[in-house]
């Protein structure tokens, strides 16, 4: 919770040019970076969702908001979503570049929304589920506890390049003064 709260302080203030700015080729915005974490932020939630209802066959998945809201058609994004599973990962920089995202406030709508849905997830998972193996969003066995940890881990990753893009822009970059 600390992570998404961070995320979402590390943005505020900045105007959709401020955040749409990648500093240079090789640096995506902070614009973006949002979006990748609130987009898998959707995907874990998604699969986690069987872990945290009982569900015998942990093989399911639950819905996106992305795709529940229709966010893609929304916002005019071309489908089959770019990068792994449609989250981002894996696209070039030029490819990222390229996404047409909409306006800041749209993207701080998102991710809010994913975070608390994500947030709900983790806290319907108990100690004994924390341990359980289930197939995380790759379709891979691991434990329950090793996939919230890495995405954890995944966010604070990117807390810290939203920090020293604000920096490079003349922000300061500290999300935690």
């Amino acid at each position: 919770m600390r992570a998404n709260t961070l995320l979402l302080e590390i943005v505020t203030g900045l105007y959709d040019e401020q955040a749409s700015r990648w500093p240079s080729p090789t640096a995506p915005s902070a614009k973006w970076h949002l979006w990748h974490v609130a987009r898998w932020s959707d995907i874990v939630q998604s699969t986690l969702f069987p872990i945290a209802n009982g569900e015998a066959d942990l093989s399911n998945r639950g819905s996106q908001l992305w795709e529940a809201l229709g966010i893609a058609d929304e916002w005019d994004f071309q489908l089959p979503m770019p990068g792994k599973l449609g989250g981002g990962t894996g696209l070039s920089n030029a490819q990222a570049s390229k996404l047409n995202l909409p306006h800041m406030v749209r993207i701080v709508g998102y991710a809010r929304s994913t975070f608390e849905l994500c947030e709900m997830r983790f806290s319907q998972i108990d100690e004994g589920l924390f341990e359980s193996d289930f197939y995380d969003w790759e379709g891979v066995r691991l434990q329950v506890g090793d996939a919230m940890f890495g995405h954890i881990s995944h966010i604070n990753r990117h807390l810290g390049m939203i920090e020293a893009i604000k920096g490079v822009l003349g922000f300061d970059g500290s999300a935690t003064d």
